[in-house]
């Protein structure tokens, strides 16, 4: 694979670019005892290949259960999955995943959920390691007990609860933001729910457009992505709640 010019992260105006990391940072951390790489995507892909020291958690949506899928797990189920992954108070979390950030995103907000914000994001994910011709492997990485336990401290700040969604439906200073693909916004696919569609009043721009296009999909630039904002009315005067 023919690796395209790609900005590096702190060239792309963003307001906090250390929450990227590149896979040079990567080569070089990748054994310290307080990193803890984590695939984010499904176990399938995991185990056709991976970056090496990576652990890979059962369920990427960190719900309650693989049945019942409605809600974040709550603190105590929190805790255990993260440090059954190795992830303690005092870790620094990196998140990759394949095809965009969007599932190491999923992995940051969650932290940032429950209190931990030391949480990188691998920028070009996999696909960049490997056009790198960087070392994968198909070997699990049992991470049980190699960090120090993890608490949970919610941070309900960045949570939209239901009265407050409701809320904003009719308030002019606010923007709900759906960030699902075109079916699920038209309801075609209910993604086994009992009702498809979406939020009265929302805007919808699936979350792909704001990935670079190609074989190594990254974050457009700060200014591309307000530009495409704007587009939709989402101005720095807004307040917005994305779902």
């Amino acid at each position: 694979m023919t690796i395209p010019p790609i900005i590096p992260p702190t060239d792309r105006g963003y307001t906090t670019p250390e929450i990227f990391v590149t896979t040079d940072w990567l080569a070089e951390h990748i054994n310290d005892p307080n990193v803890r790489l984590v695939d984010t995507d499904v176990p399938k892909k995991y185990e056709q290949g991976h970056i090496p020291n990576s652990v890979n958690p059962v369920d990427h949506y960190y719900k309650t259960s693989l049945e019942e899928r409605t809600h974040i797990q709550n603190p105590e189920q929190f805790e255990q999955t993260m440090s059954g992954l190795g992830i303690g108070d005092e870790t620094t979390v990196v998140g990759y995943n394949r095809g965009g950030g969007v599932y190491s995103f999923r992995l940051m907000w969650a932290l940032h959920y429950y209190g931990h914000t030391n949480v990188k994001i691998l920028d070009g994910g996999l696909e960049k390691w490997v056009a790198e011709g960087r070392e994968t492997t198909k070997t699990p990485l049992n991470a049980a007990g190699k960090s120090g336990s993890f608490t949970a401290k919610t941070n309900r700040e960045i949570f939209a609860s239901r009265k407050r969604v409701l809320d904003s439906i009719d308030d002019s200073a606010m923007i709900i933001l759906d960030v699902r693909s075109d079916d699920e916004w038209t309801g075609a696919n209910k993604r086994g729910g009992p009702r498809g569609g979406h939020i009265p009043g929302a805007v919808h721009l699936e979350w792909a457009n704001f990935m670079t296009e190609g074989d190594i999909p990254v974050l457009k630039t700060a200014d591309e992505i307000r530009n495409l904002l704007s587009e939709y009315g989402i101005t720095p005067d807004k307040n917005v709640i994305t779902y």
